[in-house]
């Protein structure tokens, strides 16, 4: 039976767990995803701090410009202020510094001149109270939740981790894949491939795919169309949580992979979905390991992966969001819809006038990985509309 793009997606989703949590340090937590709320240990700031380089003043000394005052102390970032400002009075500080006991504002020092005559400035403007302070706490409470469960940790959730002290923090592990590539035509890279041959890419950029996610990753190789190798590498493969295989899924002679799958008491959910590329797409689980059989060509291999691999490995490191994102795009040409199913075209997107633009690039079909080279998305033509003019809206999904 063939089943919807959406059907197959839910299934997939719906049938993963998220993986369990481990601790990690945080300089090595990048990637992963939050299994805790982390709460602030400190205020931040955890005093009432500078915003400028400048004077720290009272205000209403400045609500008569100009006017000269008395500097009382020069103050760093990272030293304490020593003397309280009184009226008529102001400290010399830096940006960053705790702004001392008495002032109230802080004013630039472009809009003050530094008298020739010992300890005085003149202030060339008025300030209102509070300006140029960050006040103590305004970014964060101690106890305060500063990172939800779910999120993922990206260079700003680090610099936060640090900033609280969180020095192991727990997340959700990633899942570990396998990837195996099946086919008789099938050589490794470092081979040059006679006039039957070609080289092995889909093992590769399908790695590329999973790592680029956190995945932990074992390509496991090549094996020929045959139901003894192919079971000996699906059981080899089954350690691991997610197993992938390319090619042997098409309704050939040699096509081999879903006949395996099912002697070895795999639990079959779908066998093909209405998409192009990639009709023929499998997807089981035997006991813990969930197994995608994608087509053997290699758009088609990286289209099934985005769309049915990918929410699965964000699900399983317990991510909340867990596929690319899709915007609105204007079309710059027609489109005509040969075939009721979902299409799914590498294509170039790009912004202008603060809108979106997408044209479709040159593309031979699902063999032909160098046009993806030339895309930045994926251009989802719908299998209920029969045509696409210029201009119109259309789904895109983008790519990294």
């Amino acid at each position: 039976m063939v089943i919807t793009v959406d059907t197959a997606i839910k299934i997939v989703t719906d049938n993963t767990e998220i993986l369990p949590s481990k601790t990690v340090h945080f300089e090595e937590s990048l990637g992963f995803c939050l299994a805790h709320d982390v709460h602030s240990d400190i205020d931040m700031p955890p005093f009432n701090r500078s915003a400028m380089d400048g004077y720290a003043v009272i205000a209403e000394d400045t609500a008569k410009v100009p006017v000269e005052l008395t500097v009382i102390e020069n103050i760093a970032a990272g030293s304490v202020p020593k003397k309280k400002v009184l009226r008529g009075q102001a400290s010399k500080i830096m940006t960053g510094a705790a702004v001392p006991d008495g002032a109230d504002a802080v004013i630039k020092f472009e809009e003050t001149e530094d008298l020739q005559s010992a300890n005085r400035v003149k202030i060339l403007k008025s300030v209102s109270r509070g300006s140029n302070i960050s006040k103590q706490g305004e970014d964060m409470r101690v106890g305060q939740v500063v990172l939800s469960k779910n999120m993922p940790i990206r260079p700003q959730e680090i610099g936060i981790l640090a900033t609280v002290g969180k020095s192991f923090v727990e997340v959700f592990s990633t899942p570990t894949v396998g990837i195996i590539s099946t086919g008789n035509e099938l050589v490794d890279v470092a081979s040059k491939p006679s006039l039957a041959q070609i080289r092995n890419s889909n093992s590769y950029s399908l790695a590329a795919q999973a790592r680029n996610l956190n995945a932990e990753v074992e390509i496991i190789g090549i094996v020929k169309d045959t139901k003894d190798e192919i079971s000996s590498a699906i059981r080899m493969g089954l350690q691991k949580d997610i197993l992938i295989l390319s090619g042997g899924v098409s309704m050939g002679e040699y096509d081999l992979v879903g006949d395996v799958m099912k002697d070895l008491g795999t639990h079959i959910y779908f066998e093909k979905v209405a998409l192009r590329p990639g009709k023929p797409v499998i997807f089981g689980r035997k006991d813990k390991t969930l197994i995608f059989a994608l087509p053997g060509n290699p758009v088609a291999s990286f289209v099934t992966f985005e769309l049915f691999v990918y929410p699965v490995i964000h699900k399983m490191m317990g991510l909340t969001d867990v596929h690319r994102t899709t915007v609105r795009a204007a079309l710059e040409t027609e489109i005509i819809v040969k075939r009721r199913r979902r299409e799914y075209r590498p294509a170039f997107i790009r912004l202008q006038n603060n809108s979106w633009i997408v044209s479709p690039v040159e593309w031979h079909g699902s063999a032909d990985l160098l046009a993806t080279t030339r895309a930045n998305c994926l251009m989802v033509v719908r299998e209920d509309v029969e045509r696409f003019i210029a201009g119109q809206l259309i789904d895109v999904i983008l790519l990294d």
